[in-house]
């Protein structure tokens, strides 16, 4: 995993400019911002970082954002862009595994930290990534994350025409990113709607909110997106529909909101 974000990570962002995409960080965004913590002066986490998106988005909002990524090369760029947008006095920098948080200063709980793009799934245990997030967050801190919904996948391994391959994934969850070079793929975790509160509420959180994004396919149908008033209209539409435990099953990712529990 950080061999293929070490290379890519110049050109990351350019892979996600597109209508879906915005539309998609609004979603993002709006699901996202009902946890943030009143209080600023307690820098929050942003893990798996990458070129430092939703750090900037933080730092702009008036948090101070301690930005952390597996990939040395991301962390790099997300230094450069905060850099560039005014920001670095207010941001911390730590290249770490999500399963191994040593690197981050010692006695520091934090209030909130978020983990965008599917960090949790791709950290090689997610239960132990979980754990070590839950001791970095203050009592009863909130996180926030993403993960892929395995029934989003079952179209791939059905197109395979593996019976064998669909049993194995439907058993285990287990996938990789597809990339042309073997030697830089990873293994990604995926998670039914039930079986991501599990994995949360194993680890010592309280799950307050799951939501799917997208559970409308706009990323096959971008035109929908295209013109300002359907976008709007569209948007109301897949809000309303990403809160209904009814609808997770059809989204490819997961938004979990969760806090830590009590005691």
């Amino acid at each position: 995993m950080q061999r293929y974000h070490d290379r890519v990570a110049r050109r990351y962002d350019a892979s996600y400019e597109d209508v879906f995409w915005r539309f998609h960080d609004v979603l993002t965004w709006e699901y996202l911002k009902p946890y943030l913590p009143s209080d600023q002066t307690i820098p929050v986490m942003d893990l798996g970082c990458g070129t430092g998106k939703w750090a900037l988005k933080l730092l702009k909002s008036g948090y101070r954002v301690v930005c952390v990524d597996i990939s040395g090369a991301m962390v790099e760029r997300a230094r450069v862009k905060i850099t560039e947008a005014g920001q670095a006095d207010r941001a911390e920098f730590y290249r770490a595994d999500l399963c191994d948080l040593s690197a981050l200063p010692r006695g520091r709980c934090h209030p909130f930290a978020v983990a965008m793009g599917d960090v949790v799934g791709c950290a090689a245990s997610p239960p132990r990534a979980l754990k070590e997030v839950r001791k970095r967050l203050g009592e009863e801190g909130i996180f926030v994350a993403t993960v892929d919904n395995k029934l989003a996948a079952l179209n791939f391994y059905l197109e395979s025409g593996s019976a064998e391959q669909f049993g194995a994934f439907l058993k285990t969850g287990r996938t990789h990113w597809l990339t042309k070079d073997r030697t830089e793929r990873f293994e990604i975790h995926t998670y039914t709607p039930k079986e991501a509160v599990r994995l949360f509420e194993r680890a010592g959180f309280e799950v307050l909110e799951v939501r799917g994004k997208t559970v409308l396919d706009f990323r096959h149908h971008r035109g929908l997106l295209a013109e300002g008033a359907d976008r709007r209209a569209w948007m109301k539409i897949e809000k309303n529909l990403s809160k209904d435990p009814d609808a997770l099953s059809r989204a490819g990712h997961l938004q979990i909101a969760a806090r830590v529990k009590r005691g």
